[in-house]
């Protein structure tokens, strides 16, 4: 392991370690039975497994915490424009978000002016690549 691939380490608490280490157990199962993979299996082939495993689960994790952040902008928004509060409209807009990962669906909360006639999305302003 690289000595930046070490510093990528999440701390957990004990009980989410243990719930994060069964979980492991059982993707690694999943793909190559309880016995775990053959002397035929290749390292680049079990890197494979985990890399694709890795990516489903930062997808997943990332599709969670955005949907939990819209759900703090489904309440009245002020109008960037004329800062009249609008209620949201009814259906969120889902557009695709490209990560590092790969694509994730994203319900973007949207709203409309019913003063300056103009729809805005107030999460939009907020949304940086901060790398």
């Amino acid at each position: 392991m690289s000595k930046d691939a070490r510093k990528e380490n999440v701390p957990l608490s004990p009980a989410v370690l243990a719930k994060y280490q069964e979980l492991v157990a059982l993707l690694a199962a999943e793909e190559y039975g309880a016995e775990g993979p053959t002397l035929a299996t290749t390292f680049a082939e079990i890197e494979k497994y985990g890399h694709r495993v890795g990516r489903m689960v930062a997808r997943d994790v990332d599709a969670r915490l955005t949907a939990q952040q819209g759900q703090q902008l489904e309440s009245r928004q002020a109008c960037p424009s004329c800062q009249s509060r609008c209620e949201p409209a009814p259906e969120p807009k889902e557009r695709l978000l490209q990560t590092v990962d790969g694509d994730l669906p994203l319900r973007e909360p949207r709203f409309h002016c019913p003063v300056c006639h103009r729809d805005f999305f107030p999460s939009a302003s907020r949304v940086a690549d901060r790398r």
